[in-house]
C-alpha cells in the first residue's frame, strides 16, 4: 500500500509539471515594439549660395547683439536660439521671425542677459556662443548653425579670431579703441550674388560702428587649394576685391575696414 502511495505521488507530481510546461509554451510569445526616432532636419546641409545672409552685431558696451537676417528663400517663418558662454554657465535667447509679419532685412535686439518689469540685468563674460536657425514654411524646413566669438580690444591686443581659429584680423596694438567689442561669425550665406565658388568664409567681423583701419591685416585659413584663389570684402554695399598674397595654406590682405569676408576660386 505504502509503495502505491509513492507511486501514485510520483505521477501527480509529473502531471503537474506537465501541465506548467504546456501552458507556458501555448503562452502568447509578446511582440517587442519600439517607437521610432524622431526624425530632425539635418544641420547646414544648404549650399551657401542658397543659405540667407546672417549678421551678429554687438552694441558698444557687447551686452546685447543685433541679429540680422536677409537673403531669405523658401521659408515664411524663422525659430532662433542664441546660446551663449558666460564666465560661469551657459546661457540663451530663443524666438521666433514671422516674415509675413517683418519685411526683411530683419533686424532683431538679443540681450546677453534678461530683462523684468523694465529692468535689465546683464550677463557678465559672455565670450562667445552659438546661433542656430530653423526655417520652415517653405517646401523643406531647413537648419542652419553657425558659431560666435565676442572679442573686446582690451583683451586681445588687436588681434580678433573666429571660433574655428581659421579666420584672423590683426588691427595693431592700437588699431581700435581698447573698449571695442567685435563679434566674430560664420555668416552662413551671402549678402548678394559673387563671382566663383566659396571655398572659405564667409566670415563676418563686426562692431557697434565701422571704423576705419589703418594697419589691419586680415588672414583666412582653408585645406583646399587656394592658388587662383581672390579674398573678397562686403562692405555692406558692395563687394571688392582685397590685393591678398598666398602663403602656406592661407590667403591674407590688408584690410581698412570692417565686414564680411569670403574666400572664392
Amino acid at each position: 500500500m505504502k509503495a502505491y502511495l509513492k507511486y501514485a505521488v510520483v505521477v501527480l507530481v509529473i502531471l503537474v509539471i506537465g501541465v506548467i510546461v504546456i501552458s507556458r509554451l501555448k503562452k502568447p510569445s509578446q511582440t517587442l515594439t519600439t517607437t521610432p526616432a524622431r526624425q530632425t532636419e539635418q544641420i547646414n546641409q544648404l549650399s551657401v549660395k542658397d543659405r540667407p545672409f546672417v549678421t551678429l552685431t554687438p552694441n558698444a558696451a557687447g551686452n546685447e547683439v543685433t541679429l540680422g537676417v536677409d537673403q531669405v528663400k523658401n521659408a515664411t517663418k524663422v525659430e532662433y536660439e542664441l546660446e551663449y558662454q558666460t564666465s560661469t554657465l551657459i546661457q540663451g535667447a530663443f524666438g521666433d521671425i514671422d516674415f509675413s509679419q517683418t519685411k526683411l532685412p530683419v533686424a532683431k535686439q538679443l540681450l546677453f542677459g534678461s530683462c523684468s518689469k523694465n529692468v535689465c540685468k546683464y550677463d557678465e563674460g559672455v565670450t562667445g556662443g552659438s546661433l542656430t536657425l530653423t526655417f520652415s514654411g517653405g517646401d523643406k524646413n531647413y537648419v542652419l548653425k553657425t558659431d560666435f566669438n565676442l572679442q573686446q580690444m582690451f583683451d586681445r591686443q588687436g588681434i580678433f579670431t573666429s571660433k574655428d581659429v581659421k579666420a584672423t584680423l590683426d588691427v595693431g596694438k592700437t588699431g581700435l579703441p581698447n573698449a571695442t567689442f567685435l563679434i566674430i561669425s560664420g555668416t552662413m550665406g551671402l549678402p548678394a550674388e559673387i563671382s566663383g565658388e566659396v571655398v572659405a568664409g564667409p566670415y563676418a567681423f563686426l562692431a557697434a560702428t565701422s571704423p576705419a583701419l589703418k594697419s589691419a591685416t586680415l588672414t583666412i585659413k582653408s585645406k583646399e587649394d587656394l592658388t587662383g584663389a581672390k579674398l573678397m570684402l562686403w562692405d555692406g554695399k558692395t563687394w571688392s576685391e582685397l590685393k591678398s598674397a598666398l602663403t602656406d595654406g592661407q590667403i591674407s590682405a590688408p584690410v581698412t575696414g570692417l565686414g564680411t569676408f569670403v574666400v572664392v576660386k
